[in-house]
């Protein structure tokens, strides 16, 4: 996973405890990799035949078929207004261009199933070769004294102490092979902190939704006990009530993470080849990992992470293979009957194995210069990705990364169907 890079900052206006900063960033990714045409998709799912079995539609037989090259630009402005010792805003607003192949099965999907935000603060303009695209990326107001933290507004709410996998983090969780690995998601959201003790702070969050029954609240309380960090959350995420705890700490030199969480979902799912909707069953999901740094040279990271996902999705069956899980029955649905959150019972982390395995290694060659490697084992499959990332920082306002991601398994695992995807990330600080 990639980390954030070096940020800069200017300030621009100050009078007497005011004062207002400013800077930005342009990142510039070029994705080369394999998709699915859209419209060969919907000609092949069209088929009668896919009315009586949808598993080996013929649509399925356009996956993974089309060379995919997608480029996107992007300016992120940031704005920091301090008005006396305890008030702030942030806004940090993305412009976005984007070229290639946009209009495809796999883009669909995502948007489908991708967290969304309560206000609409964006908006996009072109087709599916050539789009630009605007939208608040972050954008609060935050109250900050000894004792109370107040934040309303669109945020991140970092929750959970997985490096990979954080099944605590029911806000702005993000996949381990994302490419934008720094790009945590936004929720619009009101949190409120208290601080109790030197140590111990309780935490409420409310998330609202396009409807109320979509909204999601949690609290948390987080302290420390005998050099232990702990959590223990409660709350409600699309509907279904979760628990759970995390613990973090020193193994000697080693730094120690567990996370547990339990989730009861109620809403009804439908999916395809199933006689009638059901309820999901309830779920555990656990992560433990260690992270340790190695005297050799300036010092070898290395983490190793395990995931036990009670709501993995399985691996389908047929042509659709891995994807058969990730559509619904069509009652009152559109042509493409995706399936809806209420699938991942309130989860950010979806797989389709039980049990997936990573581990993490990164090695600084340079002061300049670090190259990182990530491989996941899924042991249901099997399978494996391997993830090489190569890391240079010339400048203090420029770092160039550069990956790729292979896979070797079966076609019904986790990472045995996924295309060999390579990119180019720069990005620019000012």
């Amino acid at each position: 996973m990639l980390v954030a890079g070096p940020t800069t900052a200017r300030e621009l206006w100050q009078s007497g405890p005011a004062s207002l900063d400013g800077g930005g960033s342009v990142r510039q990714i070029l994705v080369v990799s394999r998709g699915t045409n859209l419209e060969d998709f919907y000609t092949g799912y069209l088929t009668p035949s896919c009315e009586d079995d949808f598993a080996n539609c013929p649509a399925f037989d356009a996956v993974g078929e089309q060379r995919v090259v997608t480029s996107l630009t992007r300016l992120r402005l940031r704005g920091e207004l301090r008005i006396g010792e305890h008030l702030s805003a942030v806004a940090e607003f993305d412009n976005e261009l984007i070229a290639g192949h946009l209009d495809t099965f796999e883009a669909q999907l995502g948007q489908t199933i991708a967290s969304r935000t309560w206000v609409d603060a964006g908006g996009s303009i072109g087709n599916d070769r050539v789009e630009y695209r605007y939208f608040l990326w972050r954008g609060y107001v935050k109250f900050d004294s000894r004792h109370f933290t107040a934040i309303v507004g669109r945020q991140r709410v970092p929750w959970g102490v997985g490096r990979l996998w954080s099944p605590m983090d029911r806000f702005n969780a993000i996949r381990p092979l994302a490419i934008q690995g720094d790009q945590f998601p936004a929720v619009d959201a009101a949190l409120g902190r208290i601080l109790i003790g030197d140590f111990t702070e309780i935490e409420g969050v409310f998330s609202a939704a396009d409807v109320a029954e979509n909204h999601s609240g949690a609290a948390r309380l987080h302290g420390v006990l005998l050099d232990v960090d702990y959590s223990l959350m409660a709350g409600v995420f699309d509907d279904a009530p979760a628990v759970g705890f995390d613990l973090a700490t020193n193994l000697g030199g080693a730094a120690g993470r567990a996370e547990v969480v339990f989730t009861h979902p109620r809403r009804l799912v439908w999916p395809i080849g199933e006689a009638a909707p059901r309820q999901l069953d309830d779920f555990w999901q656990l992560v433990v990992s260690v992270d340790y740094s190695f005297d050799i040279g300036d010092g070898l990271y290395a983490l190793l992470e395990y995931l036990y996902n009670g709501n993995a999705q399985g691996f389908g069956y047929g042509k659709a293979g891995n994807w058969l899980t990730f559509f619904e029955e069509p009652v009152n649905q559109p042509l493409l009957p995706f399936t809806s959150p209420n699938r991942f019972g309130g989860s950010r982390v979806i797989s389709g194995s039980h049990h997936l395995t990573a581990l993490q290694l990164g090695y600084d060659l340079t002061p300049e210069l670090r190259i990182d490697f990530l491989t996941i084992a899924d042991w249901d499959g099997p399978s494996v990705v391997f993830y090489p990332a190569l890391r240079w920082s010339p400048l203090d306002w420029l770092e160039l990364t550069v990956g790729v991601q292979g896979t070797a398994g079966p076609h019904l695992s986790e990472y045995g169907s996924l295309p060999t995807t390579a990119f180019l990330l720069a990005d620019f600080f000012f």
